[in-house]
């Protein structure tokens, strides 16, 4: 009796290979992450819809490549986070960084923004791609805003153990993003409260730093009105200044409960004839911070409530009867 053979079923090897596509140049060296960011912003600047990207960089945090995870419409992308992950695996990169555009002009992050941003960095702990920051580009103004540097977002690449589903957030039919809030059990997350200062155009320098990155210096001009030395500064990220709504002004956020460095020259002496100074270099509270920058609206208040005073004042005095005013003028008098 033959032996038939039996039916062979086929089980094939796929080959991963990364594609080179476009090509970005600058004029500098893209030997860290800042100077791939400003690459990137650049070109994201010019864009009419939403893109999400992502910078791969390597364990000195030198950019190794970039790829376009998603192009959407005019105020989202969907965004698959093993889509945001897959290139990174590939280059074999030890962290990324995220940017994405906002046509509108504002980079101000979302919600759904905020949350991508949480899953990412927690699907990065379980791999041990660490996500360090995810910027946000205005397209048109070149407006970007940092979540690392706003402290919105905690990018701590120590594993906690959190569900692989709670992370991956993935619907069952299209395996996308959704951007619902999820309850996740075990999850401790780090929450900074901020506030924001406001000042004015006039008391904000910008500079570039040794570093090659820009900053801002910001002046704080003395409480009283009679001391004549020279205003204290303090440092922020350029980044990190925006504009108000009416353009009059600028504001900035900053942890509540975090330091700022605040320097102060101070006179240390005289040598001929000249005085000698010295910067001086404090830690200040930030909620005392706030309220030393923003000083010169209490003077507002007082100079005008002590207008409105005088101003009732001699409306009063004119409503007056003639017996009451000539008894009040006496009265000064004989004061």
């Amino acid at each position: 009796m033959a032996v038939q053979k039996g039916k062979q079923y086929e089980l094939k090897e796929v080959v991963l290979r990364l594609a080179e596509g476009q090509t970005l140049y600058s004029e500098q060296a893209i030997s860290n992450a800042d100077a791939a960011v400003e690459v990137m912003r650049k070109e994201l600047m010019q864009q009419d819809r939403e893109k999400l990207c992502v910078i791969n960089l390597n364990s000195k945090m030198k950019a190794i490549n970039y790829n376009v995870v998603s192009v959407g419409n005019l105020n989202q992308t969907v965004a698959d986070i093993p889509f945001i992950m897959k290139s990174a695996i590939c280059s074999g990169a030890a962290s990324t960084i995220l940017l994405h555009t906002h046509p509108s002009g504002d980079p101000t992050p979302s919600r759904e923004d905020v949350e991508l941003t949480k899953r990412v960095v927690e699907a990065g702990k379980l791999i041990g791609i660490s996500c360090v920051d995810h910027v946000i580009v205005g397209c048109g103004t070149g407006h970007s805003f940092s979540m690392r540097e706003h402290g919105i977002v905690d990018f701590d690449p120590t594993y906690r153990g959190i569900a692989a589903e709670a992370i991956m957030n993935v619907a069952e039919e299209t395996g996308a993003y959704t951007g619902k809030e999820q309850n996740m059990e075990n999850r401790t997350e780090k929450k900074m409260e901020e506030i924001s200062i406001k000042f004015g155009k006039g008391l904000a320098e910008p500079f570039t730093g040794k570093d090659g990155k820009e900053y801002m210096k910001i002046l704080i001009p003395n409480a009283d009105k009679g001391d004549h030395t020279p205003w204290a500064s303090f440092v922020l990220p350029a980044k990190s200044v925006h504009e108000n709504k009416y353009g009059k002004g600028l504001w900035a956020k900053i942890p509540a409960d975090g330091t700022t460095t605040v320097t102060k020259a101070v006179q240390i002496g005289e040598q001929d004839g000249k005085r000698l100074w010295e910067n001086q270099k404090t830690a200040v509270p930030n909620r005392e911070l706030k309220a030393r920058v923003e000083a010169y609206k209490e003077r507002g208040r007082e100079s005008a409530r002590g207008k409105l005073e005088q101003l009732t004042a001699q409306v009063a005095e004119k409503l007056s009867p003639p017996s009451d005013r000539l008894r009040t003028r006496a009265a000064g008098l004989e004061k």
